[in-house]
């Protein structure tokens, strides 16, 4: 690429040096100015035209950057525009009326020649602020004709879907969708629903509003369309739904897996009914902590609903043997003795007999038998 060449500019510029209205070259690459007359320079309050080229424009909000990168992209199809902005030479806000025109850089490139002229009148601060507050609000609004076409955009919309879409339906992944939307508005409904759009940068989930209003240029009944992104928020209500049906398919499968354990807690210690007052509990498998919890609470029960007044703990089927397996089984032991009944242990293996003496268990209190069969002779003969 050539070197600027500033020589160039003031010599195809000549003429505008003399001109009374602000003149200015912008370099849109650099995003600064190449020359400028004196007005120019008395607009922007620059000390001299150096300082004024050395200020750097590729600064400000991003809504203002993508409407300038726009008319630039204008200007360099070889067309030109009219369009009103709020400039702020050292802060102070001035609003002009600027004229865009393609320019030669004089090293291959396109400059913008930019004109500034007068306004007829100021507007009224409340429309200026709002129309400020369009350019900088990240809500995308258009104004559409029934029939698709857009006649303005703000530059939130120009980011999201470019500046070439002026066909409102193209923006849509399913086109049918705004078609029936304009439809409804242009028999005067106001309607918001929530529909999949293709932006520059993928697909999206926008919730769209239109209403029908008179367009203040033309007098004609258009379609006023607000654009939202909803995405994140559609994307983490799907999320919360999927972790609350996660967190009730957890509860189902607890409740089950609870009520499987009483079943086979029960199944491996069954209370049985030898007669009116006798109750026999053959207990079955392993005798941990909370299977003793669960059968000390059915057999204490089970004492105080039937008036039970023995009750046959056959040690039989259990692999019961050490230390805490006998803590637990005199533990109950005990609380059968409190509510008034006696225990009768059978079936006591070497390994839990030793145990229970280790823990000095008194075999004068508590009956025993070799079997559930002489536990029972037992209990009948007592």
């Amino acid at each position: 690429m050539a070197e600027f060449d500033a020589a160039y500019l003031d010599e195809q510029l000549r003429g505008l040096q003399h001109s009374p209205v602000p003149v200015w070259v912008l370099d849109p690459d650099r995003m600064r100015i190449r020359w400028a007359n004196a007005p120019a320079l008395v607009m922007w309050r620059a000390d001299s035209r150096e300082e004024l080229f050395a200020r750097d424009f590729n600064v400000g909000l991003d809504a203002m950057r993508t409407r300038l990168f726009a008319a630039v992209e204008t200007v360099r199809e070889g067309r030109t525009l009219w369009d009103e902005w709020t400039v702020y030479p050292r802060g102070v806000p001035v609003q002009v009326k600027l004229h865009f025109a393609p320019v030669a850089l004089g090293d291959g490139r396109i400059g913008v020649l930019q004109h500034v002229f007068p306004r007829d009148e100021g507007p009224d601060p409340a429309q200026l602020r709002g129309i400020q507050a369009l350019s900088v609000t990240a809500v995308i609004v258009g104004l559409v004709e029934f029939g698709g076409r857009i006649v303005m955009k703000n530059p939130a919309a120009i980011a999201t879907f470019g500046r070439l879409a002026d066909d409102w339906p193209a923006w849509f992944v399913d086109r049918g969708e705004a078609e029936a939307m304009l439809a409804a508005a242009a028999a005067g409904e106001t309607l918001r629903r929530e529909h999949l759009v293709a932006t520059a940068t993928g697909q999206r989930l926008h919730g769209v509003e239109l209403r029908p209003i008179r367009d203040a240029v033309t007098g004609e009944m258009m379609a006023l369309v607000h654009h939202t992104d909803e995405t994140v928020r559609h994307g983490a209500e799907v999320e919360a739904a999927r972790h609350q049906r996660l967190a009730e398919e957890l509860d189902r499968t607890l409740t089950l897996v609870d009520r499987q354990r009483r079943e086979i807690v029960g199944l491996s210690a069954p209370l049985l009914d030898i007669d009116a007052h006798t109750l026999a509990v053959p207990l079955i498998g392993a005798f941990d902590g909370e299977r003793a919890a669960e059968l000390e609470a059915r057999v204490l029960d089970a004492i105080g609903e039937r008036r039970v007044a023995t009750v046959l703990l056959d040690l039989t089927g259990t692999v019961a043997g050490d230390r805490d397996s006998a803590d637990r089984l005199l533990r109950l032991v005990r609380a059968i003795r409190l509510l008034g009944a006696r225990a009768i242990l059978t079936g006591i293996g070497p390994a839990l007999a030793a145990a229970l003496a280790g823990i000095g268990f008194d075999a004068h209190d508590t009956p025993f038998a070799r079997s559930l069969a002489a536990g029972l002779e037992l209990a009948r003969a007592r």
